[in-house]
């Protein structure tokens, strides 16, 4: 059973681990009320951030399954600067935002793609993807 101190003790430790949170930032949360990182990740933003959106997956893009179309989901009116997420939802965020690259084509398409490839290089250690071009796209 989680007792009041285990939860202070997480925001406390997170509060630390992740310095630069600010009252300005949103987070969109999407993950069930129930599930503990979430749980943990509001007990934060009341905190430190104070602005939290919720939505559903079926209206969270602009593309998603029940949005009417002509709307605007949830992700692009709230704005949010960050999200806390797992494995199995960011995978389909990727997937998604694959796609909509694959069908933009063209320059656009080329220009992600090298800058993810750098990015990766980045996070892998290698000095290709440490030039900084990332920052500016």
């Amino acid at each position: 059973m989680m007792t009041h101190g285990n939860v202070l003790s997480t925001v406390s430790a997170v509060m630390k681990i992740v310095p630069s949170l600010e009252i300005k930032d949103v987070n969109l949360a999407y993950l069930p009320l129930a599930h503990i990182l979430e749980l943990a990740a509001e007990n934060v933003i009341a905190t430190v951030v104070r602005s939290i959106g919720y939505d559903s997956p079926l209206i969270r893009t602009d593309t998603s399954n029940k949005i009417k179309r002509g709307t605007k989901g949830d992700a692009s009116m709230l704005r949010p600067t960050f999200m806390i997420g797992v494995p199995a939802i960011l995978s389909r965020v990727r997937d998604g935002v694959l796609k909509k690259i694959d069908a933009t084509g063209g320059l656009s398409k080329n220009l992600f793609d090298l800058a993810y490839a750098r990015r990766v290089y980045a996070t892998n250690g290698s000095w290709f993807g440490a030039w900084g071009l990332e920052r500016s796209l």
